[in-house]
């Protein structure tokens, strides 16, 4: 036998020895079914499925629980002797209403509406970096609760040594790029302007009238809740990036006003935004049927039953901020 004859039946025994080995289905390949393709996601599925990543990646729940907790923080510093029915209203409504669950349905519709593939491929870069991951751990723990004397003492120690200024121009442009203190300051305008509507509700025309004169002295302290909320919020991130270098809050400035974190931070924003506008009425609908409806049915005392006071009204609804 010739050597290629030999070798042509080495190959042809080898291929039968391997068939023999393999299933009855391998051997057929008339018989193999193809598997079927994996279905590529709808276009909207795929960029709610990317929108998501963004919202769990960048960790903007972090940023919503803390415009709560200084809406909480900041009304019961400005109304400190609350009825406690009010007090127990009022908390009960920050903690449903104003929600991270609640903020990030609008939020979520704000950046599907505005959607931009092109900005929402960088934020999802910055965010998986390492500089990111550490901005966003540093935020969830900046809401971790339990943190105030933790907070008290460590800005006691910022009035013996200043930052530098690098530090202080850095967290004053997250602010800025964020819109923490403007987002903030919403809020509690929502809340307030609510409260002040639910007690308008149940107000006598005297007690209204009364209402309308205290405008000139509310818009007073308008002009000044707008200071102590970015004052507050600017003490707050001093102690929330503690442990983040100079360098890493530069970065994270200039990717908040690069155009990728505009797009996200603005949009977001205008969710939030969408939100409150509804929330005012919200708060006025809550109110008249709980506190005023408590109080209604409450038997009165014997001094109150003699002169039936009008309902306290909340100290003042805050501006909407100026635009800068």
């Amino acid at each position: 036998m010739s050597r290629l004859a030999r070798l042509a039946t080495l190959s042809l025994a080898a291929f039968l020895l391997a068939g023999a080995a393999l299933p009855a289905q391998a051997q057929d390949k008339s018989r193999a079914r193809p598997k079927p393709a994996t279905p590529k996601p709808a276009a909207g599925d795929e960029k709610s499925a990317g929108i998501d990543e963004a919202l769990r990646l960048s960790g903007l729940r972090n940023h919503l629980t803390g415009v709560r907790l200084r809406m909480k923080q900041i009304l019961e510093n400005d109304n400190p002797n609350l009825d406690p029915d009010v007090r127990q209203w009022l908390w009960q409504t920050l903690d449903v209403s104003f929600s991270p669950e609640a903020y990030t349905k609008p939020v979520k519709q704000a950046l599907l509406d505005n959607h931009d593939a092109d900005a929402l491929t960088r934020v999802l870069i910055w965010y998986r970096s390492a500089n990111g991951k550490k901005v966003v751990k540093l935020e969830q723990s900046g809401v971790e609760p339990g943190q105030s004397q933790a907070r008290k003492k460590y800005l006691a120690t910022l009035e013996d040594k200043q930052p530098s200024e690098e530090r202080l121009v850095a967290v004053f442009r997250i602010d800025e790029a964020s819109r923490a203190s403007e987002g903030t300051f919403g809020a509690i305008k929502a809340v307030v302007n609510g409260w002040n509507s639910g007690i308008e509700q149940v107000m006598s025309e005297q007690g209204r009238q009364r209402a309308a004169q205290g405008e000139i002295a509310r818009d007073v302290f308008r002009a000044q809740m707008r200071d102590t909320v970015s004052e507050d919020v600017l003490r707050e991130m001093m102690y929330t990036y503690r442990d983040a270098t100079d360098a890493e809050l530069r970065a994270y400035a200039e990717f908040l006003e690069s155009d990728a974190g505009k797009w996200f931070f603005n949009t977001a924003y205008k969710g939030q935004q969408a939100f409150l506008e509804k929330t005012v009425d919200k708060v006025a609908e809550e109110y008249v049927s709980t506190i005023y409806v408590k109080k209604t049915t409450r038997p009165p005392s014997r001094a109150a039953a003699d002169k039936a006071p009008e309902p306290a009204a909340p100290k003042a609804a805050p501006a909407a901020p100026a635009k800068k």
